[in-house]
């Protein structure tokens, strides 16, 4: 729905906004130490906290690390996407902004690092929110990935990025589509759907 946030974390997706749509949500009230909640299990399913979206989020920001990441989408010209295998999932290019950097570059920058090519953006497609842990200190983050829609021209070799845990790049048919979504994350899933919607 618009005007609505979904935040992936652990087994539950956590939507902000003034409404929801499903009978399968349970409205709940935020408090800070939900994400870790989420994270560790102990809270599941399809949660619904009621409020202005964008403030709700200024609140999970506060109380948590925030980082922020770009990717891309990439097609070739025949309509493939590029799809890499990371820690033994199905995944996209994409990587953290670095400091003084715009997510356009970050996101040709990440994906170039990743597989190798070096891709054209064509249009902005979705934001995507997650939480994590990372580090000893097992801090909770936040991360949003800006993503955009991304054609190659001609053809380019792809070379997987081994030192973060890259062990190949796929171009991926459509008719894959419903095996590598079985094994990838769940914020990805909405990406897949756009393509599979013929929204890409």
């Amino acid at each position: 729905m618009e005007n609505t946030i979904n935040l992936y974390c652990g087994y539950a997706l956590i939507t902000l906004g003034s409404e929801v749509e499903g009978d399968d949500y349970r409205e709940v009230d935020y408090y800070e130490g939900l994400p870790a909640d989420c994270l560790d299990g102990l809270v599941r399913g399809k949660l619904f906290i009621r409020g202005e979206a964008e403030q709700l989020l200024n609140i999970f920001k506060t109380s948590c690390k925030y980082v922020e990441a770009a990717g891309g989408y990439v097609l070739n010209a025949l309509g493939q996407s590029l799809v890499i295998v990371r820690n033994g999932l199905y995944d996209l290019p994409k990587g953290k902004i670095e400091l003084g950097e715009d997510p356009e570059t970050a996101a040709v920058r990440e994906v170039n690092e990743e597989t190798g090519v070096t891709p054209k953006i064509e249009r902005k497609l979705i934001d995507t929110y997650h939480f994590y842990r990372w580090g000893e200190e097992k801090e909770v983050t936040i991360k949003k990935t800006y993503w955009y829609l991304m054609s190659l021209n001609g053809s380019q070799a792809t070379k997987p990025q081994t030192e973060e845990g890259i062990t190949s790049c796929i171009w991926m048919d459509d008719a894959m589509m419903d095996d590598i979504t079985k094994r990838t994350h769940r914020n990805l899933k909405t990406l897949f759907d756009l393509k599979r919607n013929g929204e890409i």
